[in-house]
């Protein structure tokens, strides 16, 4: 156990796009691209709403919107096709985050991941960064979209990676770049820490609204050896 800004912690729960992941740009693709295949030009509006969406709910709102063709089934299959390639070989963690990440191993902290992507798709990329528990010789386990009902506006996705922690809610920090990860985080009782993203929170009011927050994980990796 540590503290990290206050907080005594056993456990960490990252994100990873736009968290650990310096990856956003790629949705952001993806968006303009899905859609130009279609005949639409993406708006900002529609980036800012999908990022912060349930992958299924996200598929369902681009069908409906645009009226288009395909079932939402198909929108997803696509999408994944569209970043697979991506994540195993082109996304790269954020600068330190390695570093952060192996230091709070190194002080016993638990460390999970709880992300949007599916498992396809995220399982490859941690192996290419060389963050899974494989590669790093920890249990640092991963929860998926996948397994959880509703998106990240909820708990249930960070209770869902604190039980593969053996851990409660409140002795865990989440670290998320979304203000929508707050709601959820907050309502499940854990403590919560917001990451800059200059494509996913550079231009919102997030920053004011955590009470911990990190612009680059040297600043985390400060705070950690605060601890020693």
């Amino acid at each position: 156990m540590i503290k990290l800004f206050g907080h005594e912690t056993d456990g960490v729960i990252f994100d990873l796009d736009g968290t650990l992941l310096d990856s956003m740009w790629v949705w952001n693709k993806v968006d303009e691209d899905f859609l130009a295949e279609n005949g639409i030009a993406v708006t900002s509006d529609y980036t800012e709403a999908v990022k912060q969406m349930h992958f299924n709910e996200a598929a369902l709102y681009t069908k409906n919107r645009y009226n288009l063709p395909q079932s939402t089934q198909q929108i997803k299959d696509r999408w994944i096709e569209m970043v697979e390639k991506e994540y195993a070989e082109d996304i790269f963690l954020k600068p330190y985050a390695y570093e952060a990440l192996k230091t709070l191993l190194a002080r016993g902290v638990k460390v999970g991941y709880a992300t949007t992507l599916f498992g396809q798709v995220a399982r490859p990329c941690l192996k290419h960064n060389g963050i899974d528990s494989e590669s790093l010789k920890e249990f640092c386990p991963l929860t998926t979209i996948e397994e959880v009902e509703r998106g990240k506006g909820f708990p249930d996705i960070y209770q869902r990676a604190a039980r593969k922690l053996a851990l409660e809610a409140n002795r865990c920090m989440v670290f998320e770049d979304i203000p929508l990860a707050i709601d959820g985080a907050m309502k499940g009782g854990f403590n919560f820490c917001g990451v800059y993203d200059k494509y996913s929170n550079a231009h919102l009011d997030f920053k004011s609204r955590c009470k911990n927050y990190i612009h680059d994980f040297d600043e985390l990796l400060i705070e950690i050896k605060k601890n020693v």
